[in-house]
């Protein structure tokens, strides 16, 4: 079970395609990198294959994520109130901007993708539902830690400089300026060529409890552009947190 478990988290470490040659996993490459027999990968392969969680291409016999796998997205999907309640804000927020609307949460010292309104733009952001992005770069990402209280932000910081070490003063500092302001910003921090705008979505009680963004092309956020958006998702996060 464990080991199928393996096999599945790894299709989601990438979208199938995601800067490859061809679209998928083959055996040898899942074999390789999880350090199991092929033998044993092909066994997994082909159980979650009758359940209709992976299917193999039959030209190029490389595997990818079947209809069961998106039966159980969507499933999370139906039971999650805040993705649900956020969705039709998240469309007129796109709409009137023109770019992709996403709504991360945290987990950890991690950020993840749980909503999307992709742009309609021929140039634009490309947005994956469970993406796991990093907290410490990205507007999102400081949207999240800029709320949390002291103690726990200085564990989650910590944690996330164990693995790649920042400037955790400098980060503070910044985000100093997020809670004054109300919203964060980001260019190329994370991925080049992106640019972001965010602010924080509150439950009743007060507490931030997502991220809501708008992204896209640095190109298209210029000062007049990030003046805009910064408005336009306050007041669509506003409008979700009294949804909530």
């Amino acid at each position: 079970m464990e080991r199928a478990l393996d096999v599945l988290l790894l299709f989601a470490e990438r979208p199938p395609g995601g800067g490859e040659e061809l679209p998928g996993f083959g055996v040898t490459q899942i074999a390789e990198r999880l350090g199991l027999a092929k033998s044993t990968v092909h066994r997994i392969l082909a159980t979650l294959e009758s359940r209709g969680f992976v299917r193999q291409d039959p030209v190029t016999g490389r595997y990818q994520l079947g209809l069961k796998a998106l039966e159980l997205a969507g499933a999370y999907l139906a039971q999650d109130d805040l993705g649900a309640v956020a969705y039709p804000e998240m469309v007129r927020l796109r709409d009137e901007v023109d770019e992709t609307v996403s709504l991360y949460v945290r987990d950890g010292i991690e950020r993840v993708r749980v909503q999307k309104a992709e742009g309609r733009q021929v140039v634009r952001r490309v947005a994956n539902l469970g993406e796991r992005l990093p907290l410490h770069r990205g507007a999102s990402g400081k949207v999240l830690l800029a709320w949390l209280p002291p103690a726990q932000l200085d564990q989650v910081l910590q944690r996330i400089w164990q693995q790649t070490p920042f400037d955790v003063e400098a980060l503070k500092q910044e985000l100093a300026e997020v809670r004054e302001r109300g919203w964060a910003t980001s260019a190329e921090e994370r991925a080049e060529g992106v640019a972001s705008v965010a602010a924080p979505i509150r439950n009743r009680a007060g507490e931030v409890v997502a991220a809501l963004a708008i992204s896209g092309p640095v190109q298209r956020f210029d000062d007049a552009a990030i003046e805009r958006y910064s408005k336009a998702v306050v007041a669509a996060a506003q409008t979700i947190g009294m949804r909530l």
